[in-house]
């Protein structure tokens, strides 16, 4: 190339040696295959502006609710229990409604790597949340007490380690997984700068009696 055009080369003997290739003439023209640099950056640049713009979007996403939307929002509704009774029940809420609250795992742990996690509803037959794993965080190893279901919603590739009991899943975003009662299972981060986010949902047996007092709990809160 020659002040940005393609020409054509041969070789001589005179200067440099007879392996250095040298201009046949200088005022060769373009060769069909040239590249316009130009429009190259013109590509590159709408890339960048494309992922600009989705990160924005998502960021705006995050941003829709106000304080005043949180402040007069309602998060009851009459409804029907499984023993027929009607009630008055939370069964709606807002980001702004979610807390996350560190899972203390053991006393000599990173509290930079310590899992989050927080429960959105608690009901007779089951209970949702959000678990955050930080960078190389980790929910280590337990038994599942009830069917324990997870939808991963935001991890690098291939970074989400899942063990149930003996066997290995490497998951990504858009990944599922669960648990059954009575099995063990952990999760790590294997990111070194990206967290892990997970909804679960905890389903119990219908003759369990676990939950119904913290449904009542809520009810009144909300």
């Amino acid at each position: 190339y020659w002040e940005g055009e393609s020409r054509e080369l041969h070789r001589t003997k005179k200067g440099v040696g007879t392996i250095m290739p040298t201009f046949k003439s200088p005022s060769a023209k373009k060769s069909r295959h040239f590249a316009d640099l130009s429009s190259l950056n013109q590509i590159k640049r709408r890339k960048v502006s494309k992922r600009k713009k989705k990160k924005d979007s998502e960021d705006d996403d995050e941003k829709q609710e106000t304080e005043e939307d949180v402040k007069h929002f309602d998060s009851k509704a009459w409804v029907r229990t499984t023993q027929g009774v009607e009630r008055q029940m939370s069964i709606a809420k807002l980001m702004a409604h979610m807390h996350l609250d560190i899972l203390q795992q053991g006393e000599d742990e990173d509290q930079d790597k310590m899992p989050r996690a927080g429960k959105w509803f608690e009901a007779e037959l089951f209970s949702s949340g959000q678990l955050i794993l930080p960078p190389l965080g980790q929910k280590i190893r337990e038994i599942s007490v009830s069917t324990e279901v997870f939808w991963v919603t935001s991890c690098e590739a291939k970074n989400l380690k899942v063990v149930v009991n003996d066997t290995e899943f490497l998951l990504s975003k858009g990944s599922t997984f669960y648990v059954p009662p009575q099995n063990e299972y952990e999760l790590k981060n294997l990111s070194k700068d990206k967290d892990v986010k997970l909804v679960f949902c905890l389903v119990r047996s219908p003759n369990s009696d676990e939950g119904e007092d913290e449904e009542e709990d809520t009810a009144e809160k909300d």
